[in-house]
C-alpha cells in the first residue's frame, strides 16, 4: 500500500486492432489521494485546493455520489456490488479539477484491508458524449492480475455493447499499470492502458504538471473528440446508443 497523497505521471494510450488499426498515447497525470485525509488542511499542504476554484482542486461532488465521506461512499458501493470483506483504507486515483473544470473517463478507487492488502478495485467509468457513470467492482487476489467480465455499459460509439472486458490490474507501487482490453468472441478489438510513476506532490512536480497540462480536463475531452474524428475518417463503424445491461456490476 502506498500511503499519503501523491501523483502518478506517465502516459495513457489507446490501441485499436479491429476493424481498422489506430493508436495513440498522451501525457497523463492522476492524483493518488488517501480518502481518509481529504480535509482542507491535508490537501492544501500538498498544493491542492479543497472545494475551491484553482489550478488543482478536489471537489467532493466530482466523484462517487453518496455519503459526504468519500471513503464511506466507496465502502457502501463495494458492499452494494457484492464485496463482503471490510475495507480499512481507500485511495482515489483520478485527475482533479483544473480551473473549475473536471472530466475523467476512468476513476479508480483502490480498497485495502487492515493488513494492507489490495482487495477491491472500484472502477468508475464515464462515457462520452453522454457523461453517464457506471461502476464495476473487481475482487482482487495477489495470485491473479487478469480479470474478465461482460461489458455492461456503452462507453464509446466505436465499440458495441456486446463485448467482454479483460482487465490487467497490478497493485500500485512506485509504478502503476492498468489496462482494459475489449474482446469480441475472445478476439482483442481495442485496448486502453496507462503506465505511470509515483511522485511526491512537491512544488516543482505540480509546476511541471501545470506547464504540460494546464487544462487537463479540457485536454482530455479535446483529445477524445480529435481521435473520434480520425476514426470517422478511417470509416470505423459507429454503434447507436443501446440500453445498458442493467445496474452496476
Amino acid at each position: 500500500m502506498q500511503p499519503g497523497h501523491a501523483v502518478y505521471c506517465g502516459r495513457v494510450g489507446h490501441k485499436r486492432f479491429l476493424p481498422k488499426q489506430h493508436g495513440f498515447d498522451y501525457p497523463y497525470a492522476a492524483y493518488w489521494l488517501d480518502c481518509s485525509q481529504l480535509t482542507p488542511a491535508s490537501l492544501t499542504a500538498v498544493g491542492i485546493q479543497a472545494e475551491r476554484f484553482g489550478a488543482i482542486s478536489f471537489r467532493r461532488a466530482d466523484y462517487l455520489a453518496g455519503d459526504a465521506d468519500l471513503a464511506q461512499a466507496v465502502r457502501d458501493k463495494v458492499q452494494l456490488l457484492g464485496g463482503i470483506e471490510p475495507i480499512a483504507k481507500v485511495f482515489l486515483l483520478s485527475p482533479l479539477a483544473s480551473w473549475g473544470l473536471y472530466f475523467s473517463p476512468l476513476t479508480l478507487y483502490y480498497c485495502y484491508n487492515d493488513r494492507g492488502e489490495l482487495r477491491y478495485l472500484l472502477c468508475e467509468v464515464t462515457n462520452t458524449p453522454w457523461h453517464e457513470r457506471h461502476y464495476y467492482l473487481q475482487t482482487l487476489s495477489s495470485e491473479q492480475q487478469q480479470y474478465q467480465h461482460q461489458k455492461a455499459f456503452h462507453v464509446s460509439p466505436f465499440n458495441p455493447l456486446d463485448m467482454e472486458y479483460r482487465w490487467q490490474i497490478e497493485a500500485p507501487t512506485e509504478r502503476l499499470f492498468c489496462s482494459i482490453t475489449n474482446l469480441k468472441q475472445q478476439q482483442a478489438v481495442f485496448s486502453a492502458w496507462f503506465k505511470l510513476q509515483r511522485f511526491a506532490l512537491t512544488l516543482a512536480v505540480r509546476r511541471r504538471i501545470l506547464i504540460r497540462q494546464p487544462w487537463q480536463s479540457v485536454q482530455i475531452m479535446s483529445r477524445i473528440y480529435w481521435q473520434a474524428l480520425k476514426l470517422l475518417i478511417k470509416r470505423v463503424p459507429v454503434y447507436a446508443y443501446p440500453k445498458s445491461r442493467g445496474s452496476d456490476s
